[in-house]
Formats: structure tokens, sequence, C-alpha cells
């Protein structure tokens, strides 16, 4: 098993992306400890992998909350005392249903006439807390869980931090101006602190998936989901186990020389 005897917190695990990724490694040998800012999703999880002969427990909290963290980590540290892996998967899209399907369609219109009557609205009227909120949970709770992180992981001289991004943070999303900026502001804070901590044996990494089928992109408008399968060059999202794959390398020794990186399952709809 490649996690065996290690601890892993993985952030928003109560669903999608994150779940997988817990299952992932509780099975890999991981004791995990299952984030989620809804205290009874994240019991779910915790209690399906002890079902199924795992280690987990659940560390409800919302992760954009600096003091939240640091009581989260105060928990799964005073029961486990150690943190070998973090996944910061926190987040969610806020983009209006209607925008996203305006904006492909405004993409099909520019293409097939040459012109466009369709107007994005994303920018023009997000309201303050949309912004803001987007950038606390993705960005802030980021930095909130590296930071107690390395507390841990610097003493030790060991560790891998692994987080999760997104295609729209290297191409941008027209009607996620703030989905983007977060996942773009997490590509390069992955980067600096790589730079940082990698002389201290920790490793730092991102994912930046491409349309993953998840809960999530689910509440998208069949004709958005059919749109963005037509754009990708497998003609398919991708899967949360495709993703959680990658993270498993990540956090895994077959990493150990991957420092910094951004790896994009993305099915070719970004290259």
């Amino acid at each position: 098993m490649k996690l065996e005897n290690k601890v892993a917190l993985v952030t928003g695990a109560g669903s999608g992306i994150g779940r997988e990724i817990a299952h992932l490694f509780a099975r890999e040998g991981a004791r995990v400890a299952v984030n989620d800012i809804l205290e009874e999703t994240a019991a779910a999880v915790a209690e399906e992998i002890v079902a199924g002969g795992g280690q987990a427990v659940a560390v409800p909290a919302d992760v954009a909350d600096g003091r939240a963290a640091l009581k989260m980590f105060t928990r799964f540290l005073t029961k486990w005392n150690t943190l070998d892996v973090l996944v910061n998967n926190a987040g969610f899209l806020s983009m209006a249903p209607h925008v996203a399907e305006n904006s492909i369609a405004q993409a099909a219109e520019i293409h097939a006439t040459g012109t466009a009557t369709t107007a994005l609205e994303a920018t023009r009227t997000m309201e303050d807390y949309t912004w803001s909120r987007t950038l606390a949970v993705h960005l802030d709770g980021t930095f909130h869980c590296t930071r107690e992180a390395l507390k841990v992981m610097e003493t030790r001289r060991s560790g891998s931090i692994i987080n999760m991004a997104s295609v729209a943070g290297l191409t941008g999303i027209a009607a996620a101006p703030d989905y983007s900026a977060a996942e773009a502001g997490i590509i390069g804070f992955t980067k600096a602190v790589a730079r940082e901590v990698g002389m201290f044996g920790i490793r730092v990494n991102a994912i930046a998936p491409g349309f993953i089928d998840t809960p999530m992109t689910a509440l998208a408008p069949e004709p958005v989901l059919q749109a963005i399968k037509a754009q990708t060059p497998v003609g398919r999202m991708g899967t949360v186990a495709e993703v959680a794959s990658v993270a498993l390398f990540l956090a895994s020794d077959d990493a150990s020389f991957m420092v910094g990186q951004v790896v994009s399952p993305n099915g070719g709809i970004f290259m």
C-alpha cells in the first residue's frame, strides 16, 4: 500500500473529488481526517471509511476561517499527533447556471454567425460577497491549512501538500471570474511555497482538473454539459477516480521528485 502508516487530511471531503480521495487514501493504508463544512457530511464519509475497514475521523470546519482551521488541526493532531499529507480540496463554484450557459451559447453564436447578441454578465453583476467568499474558501482556505500543516511538516522534515486548483486557473472561465482568480492564485501559491519548503523535504504540488463529473458540475444545464463534452478531445467529462489517482501519486513516494508542479487531468480541453 502506497500510504501505509501515513496520516492525511483531506478538506472538502464530504462529496465529489474530496470524498473519492479520502476513500482511496484509506484503501492505500492512510489514516484520514475528513473535513467538510457540514459536520454530518464529514461524519458520513468517515463512517463509510471505517465501515470499509479503514481509519478515519471527521473534522468539520470552515477552512475560510483561520481560527476554525487551527481548531481543526488541533483536534486531529491530538488524536494522531502527526500529518504526512494535506490535500487542500475545499471549494465550490458560484457561477450561475444561466451565465455558464450564456458563455457557451455566445461562443457558438460567434462561431456560426460572426456576431453575438448574448452578453456575459458575471463580472459586471457580481456582488462583493460572492467574490470575497469564493476567494476566502479556495485561496484563504488553502493558505490557512497549509500554514498549520507546515508547522508539523517542517519539524518532521517531510510531507506532501496537494492543492486542488482547476483548469480555470490556467485558462480562465468567462462566466466565473471569481473562481478563475482563486484557482490561478492557488497555482501561484503552490509554486511559491514549493520553493520555500522544498529544502525541508516537503513537496508542494497542485492538481488542475478539467471538467469532472461531480455533484457540483451536475447542477449545470444539460446543454452546457453537452457543449463541454463536445469541446473536450476525449469527448467526455472526467471521473473523480481519475483525479484521485493523481492525488495518490503526488502523495506517495512515487512522486519524490515532483515539486511545484501543476498536473492537469483535463481530457485535452487545455494543452
